[in-house]
């Protein structure tokens, strides 16, 4: 597992109607970020909101910030106790969750505002976090003194994992400046009694490069001198200096992410060993299933099939964050009897979500063999919102077989005119799909007409393959 340390570089695309970010690993896209797309997502950002209805069974309350769909505000995410407000009351909230089409977003009182190297927390009430990712001990020591001589009582701060080795005094800026942002916060609250936005993310660019930018970031491309010289100021306040490059043409072409980008939106996916991936999506949770395929590496079975599911893992880590799959996460590996196998693949999953932002939690094998993984979820992934549910299959993927809608369609054409044998039908028009040109032939056409005692006429022009459409003439 010594390839942790891979070349990174971040390549930002300007198409003149957006701008685009790709986290290239070893040449291999990673993550991609979509400037319009992150504008519709409302996670991190901060609104006035007025509480319209206490919910006690669920022990929330619903909150309107100015959205179509209340947001749903906890008990335990509230400043204070739930009896110290009530319907009608304006409180300061943040997306924590964004919502989908069925619910809205979930709200927190508690506010987090991010940093380079710190999440300030107004109403943190003393507490100190520092990233997981900072391992040295003496190090964890200087950050938490630092964190007890800078902070108030009352706030709360996280250390990020680029805090590592950085100085007091920066630090300290830092936290200056996010109060500040706070301020600013509360006297808008107060000059406002609307429920709407009230602090968002200011820049596209900026929000990128303090999520992704690292010290294993060897080198960032772009495609436009105004983002060169933009990305190249935010370069220069910071302690490591990865190579800038400035291409004269489409960076994404420059590396191939156009083609790499079907990855995200593919079903199934081929590994170089032959073996396959394959991702579902249901309502609660996603499944992934591997098989071995093509794969004959290894002396017997069990070499083959833990071959095959080591390297699936580490695709599937890569994967969870391409997609922003979040969430449960059933993992269905081609079997292991042996328990070593097993923990190493547990291992090798530990060691990639190293390389992930969000939360992931191992839960373990289950009895049945299938590994469980659960992703945090704060915004939703990428192809909810690049996609809709088809209106023909509503998302299940499926149609109705031919032979059902032709013998519905029949049975249809022949009980409505009997019905209407008295209104002297002259002609019966029904539009179809062209997948049922192999049934509706002129045999068929000539035997119904002959049993009806009425003209037919059948257009291949209906584009849902699961109905019809019958008119009728006199």
């Amino acid at each position: 597992m010594d390839d942790y340390k891979r070349d990174k570089v971040m390549v930002f695309n300007d198409t003149g109607e957006e701008i685009r970010v790709a986290l290239l690993e070893n040449n291999i896209l990673s993550e991609i970020f979509f400037e319009d797309i992150e504008a519709d997502k409302n996670s991190g950002k901060i609104f006035i909101g007025r509480i319209e209805n206490e919910v006690t069974g669920l022990e929330a309350f619903f909150v309107n910030i100015g959205m179509k769909k209340n947001g749903f505000l906890r008990f335990k995410d509230l400043v204070g106790l739930p009896n110290e407000y009530k319907r009608g009351d304006n409180v300061i909230v943040q997306v924590r969750k964004d919502g989908n089409s069925r619910k809205g977003p979930q709200l927190s009182m508690q506010i987090n505002i991010p940093g380079n190297y710190t999440v300030y927390m107004p109403y943190g009430e003393g507490s100190i976090g520092i990233s997981r990712k900072i391992t040295e001990q003496s190090e964890r020591d200087r950050i938490r003194e630092i964190a007890e001589d800078i902070m108030y009582e009352t706030e709360g701060l996280i250390f990020r994992t680029n805090c590592q080795g950085i100085d007091r005094e920066t630090i300290n800026e830092e936290v200056l400046k996010l109060r500040k942002i706070m301020h600013k916060i509360l006297l808008d609250y107060k000059d406002s009694n609307k429920p709407g936005l009230l602090y968002s993310e200011e820049d596209f660019v900026d929000y990128v490069l303090r999520e992704r930018l690292d010290s294993a970031v060897s080198r960032i491309v772009m495609d436009s001198k105004e983002l060169y010289l933009k990305i190249r100021r935010k370069i220069d306040k910071i302690d490591f200096s990865p190579v800038l490059e400035l291409k004269t043409k489409d960076s994404f072409n420059y590396y191939d992410i156009y083609l790499q980008i079907n990855d995200i939106f593919a079903r199934k996916i081929d590994l170089k060993s032959g073996g396959t991936i394959t991702i579902d999506k249901t309502e609660a949770m996603t499944v992934i299933d591997i098989d071995s395929a093509g794969n004959i590496k290894g002396e017997n079975i069990e070499e083959t099939s833990f071959s095959t599911n080591m390297e699936a893992a580490r695709e599937i880590m890569r994967q969870l964050r391409l997609r922003n799959i979040a969430g449960i996460i059933i993992v269905d590996f081609i079997d292991m009897y042996n328990e070593k196998h097993k923990q190493a693949i547990i291992e090798l999953i530990s060691y990639e979500l190293r390389k992930d932002k969000a939360r992931v939690t191992i839960v373990g094998f289950t009895e049945l063999g299938l590994l469980e993984l659960t992703r945090k979820r704060t915004s939703p992934s990428i192809d909810s919102l690049i996609y809709t549910p088809c209106p023909v299959c509503h998302g299940t993927g499926r149609v109705s077989a031919p032979s059902v809608v032709y013998n519905r369609m029949i049975q249809e054409v022949e009980d409505s005119l009997k019905e209407l044998s008295e209104h002297d039908i002259k002609q019966v028009l029904v539009s179809i799909h062209h997948n049922l040109s192999g049934y509706v032939t002129p045999e068929i056409k000539a035997k119904l007409e002959e049993k009806t005692g009425t003209k037919i006429k059948f257009e291949f022009n209906w584009t849902d393959p699961n109905t019809y459409n019958i008119r009728y003439k006199k």
